[in-house]
């Protein structure tokens, strides 16, 4: 690699570096990290031409789907599961890391109830390629079916198997062994649907399989969709690779910079709401739920009774007060039955860029 590759890749070390100091100092990093994981998926599904919203896909959690569903916030909500299911593998006692069965897992999960053509969790077994139109007139086109296990088993060997620990014994580092896996996972195509968005949730697991904080690269590659586009492209077609690697460093850094502002701005809005509860009690509900908004910014009465571990008319007198207070919203007030509330002030933050 070049000089400004190698600068690049620097650059991303950093950023990851301030991002892992932070996070070691900061509290409620797992309920802001579940916001920020929703936030990806919204926003890598999104590069695929989705158009649900945060919100949308919070209401279809809060609610577990009862209020109905557009096969967008389901697709969404798959991405939430197929992250959080690779993340608990790494953490698994006996875990191998990111294996081959690990990334079949997570199409499978990623593509439940697609249709059968997609073969969920199994290599493709047709020719496919990227353009519109015939085979022909393609951008560019992937290995043969015949090929792609071979090309996968030498994936695994090279770039994604990683023993914590050991990050010593490659000869590359992390940062640049995401980006060559990231572009040579494209590259393979190995799944007949889905390959962007399983692409892009090994990123952050190729990270915390490394001992950084998973994070999320989807908010700058969506912002800059045509130059990832491109990047990939002039790898897979004319072997540059330091433009890639140095666009993708470039995505490490932002979106470090961008988790670590949310992460912030989060708890000063948390620090706000609380001044205006220094009236109740500290073992109150009312006390105790805004710090479980920073993971639930949408929330119904139901899940905040079983996460405060109340009864249903405590967490109902809880919310209430929240939503005098101006911290929550009755995102339907008409209802009488089956409510929804926003927290507005962090909703915006989180889907502010």
């Amino acid at each position: 690699m070049g000089p400004q590759a190698n600068s690049a890749i620097q650059r991303a070390y950093e950023a990851l570096g301030r991002l892992q100091d932070a996070v070691a100092h900061l509290p409620h990093t797992e309920l802001i990290t579940r916001s920020l994981a929703r936030r990806e998926a919204v926003q890598s599904s999104q590069i695929e031409g989705t158009r649900t919203q945060l919100s949308e896909l919070l209401e279809y959690e809060a609610t577990q789907g009862a209020e109905g569903n557009t096969p967008d916030a389901l697709v969404t909500e798959r991405y939430v599961v197929a992250l959080k299911d690779g993340l608990d593998s790494l953490y698994a006692p006996g875990t191998q890391g990111i294996t081959l069965d690990v990334v079949r897992r997570l199409h499978r999960v990623l593509m439940e109830g697609s249709h059968p053509h997609v073969r969920a969790g199994e290599w493709r077994d047709t020719q496919s390629w990227i353009g519109t139109g015939r085979i022909e007139d393609a951008t560019f086109v992937p290995p043969p079916p015949a090929y792609i296990a071979a090309c996968m088993e030498e994936l695994e060997d090279s770039m994604l198997r990683y023993e914590r620990g050991e990050e010593e014994d490659y000869e590359l580092g992390i940062v640049a062994r995401l980006a060559i896996a990231h572009a040579q996972f494209e590259t393979i195509h190995p799944f007949a649907d889905g390959n962007g968005r399983v692409g892009r949730l090994i990123m952050p697991l190729m990270l915390a399989e490394a001992g950084y904080p998973p994070l999320y690269l989807s908010g700058f590659l969506l912002r800059y969709r045509h130059a990832y586009y491109e990047c990939l492209a002039g790898v897979q077609l004319k072997d540059h690779w330091d433009a890639w690697v140095e666009f993708l460093c470039r995505a490490v850094v932002d979106a470090c910079d961008t988790s670590l502002s949310i992460a912030r701005d989060m708890i000063d809005i948390l620090a706000e709401w609380m001044t205006r509860l220094t009236d109740i009690r500290a073992d109150a509900a009312a006390h105790r739920l805004p710090e479980l908004l920073l993971g639930h910014p949408v929330t119904s009465i139901n899940e905040m009774a079983s996460l405060l571990g109340t009864s249903f008319q405590t967490a109902s007198t809880a919310v209430d007060i929240l939503v005098d207070r101006g911290i929550l919203q009755d995102r339907y007030p008409s209802r009488k039955r089956n409510r929804i509330f926003h927290a507005p002030e962090l909703l915006s933050r989180l889907e502010r860029n």
